[in-house]
């Protein structure tokens, strides 16, 4: 998994953006910047937007807000989180995150090991067409995330949020 990796500046405006249903994942470090211990995208969810709840087998997930207020659902617990907070999100609990507000929030999303960042290239196709197919859920099962659809209609309803 580590290997040996090159001092690098990522700027601001820098950085490959992958865009699924209107939130925004720009990629900040990805698994190559690193020997591959981490990736750090920085996730932008629009105004009453909610990301859909999952999990992760393979890595653990640290979010950093940057701007606005989130909120979260990590296991049975709801948080409320806001700039400089930070939420941990430890594999093979679900999650799932949202705002709630009518400004943007943006959060930088860390997670070790590195490696998820294909899968969001590899979804935003799949997405496009804004349907669920079957290869959405095979795609999620290859990378060791599970879709965790029973939260979905709950949070919709008590946060004013949608997909």
């Amino acid at each position: 998994m580590a290997g040996a990796f090159t001092p690098k500046l990522v700027t601001p405006e820098e950085g490959k953006t992958v865009k699924l249903f209107g939130v925004q994942f720009s990629y900040k470090v990805v698994s190559a910047d690193s020997g591959g211990s981490l990736a750090v995208l920085e996730v932008e969810i629009p105004p009453a937007t909610l990301v859909k709840p999952h999990s992760h087998s393979r890595e653990d997930e640290f979010s950093l807000v940057l701007s606005g207020t989130v909120g979260a659902r990590v296991g049975d617990r709801v948080l409320e989180a806001g700039p400089g907070s930070y939420l941990v999100k430890p594999r093979g609990i679900p999650h799932a995150m949202w705002n709630a507000t009518s400004d943007p929030a943006k959060v930088a999303e860390v997670l070790s090991p590195g490696g998820l960042e294909g899968y969001f290239e590899e979804l935003a196709p799949i997405l496009a067409e804004h349907r669920m197919p079957p290869e959405y859920y095979q795609l999620a099962e290859a990378y060791g995330i599970t879709i965790v659809n029973d939260w979905i209609e709950d949070l919709e309803r008590t946060y004013a949020v949608r997909l």
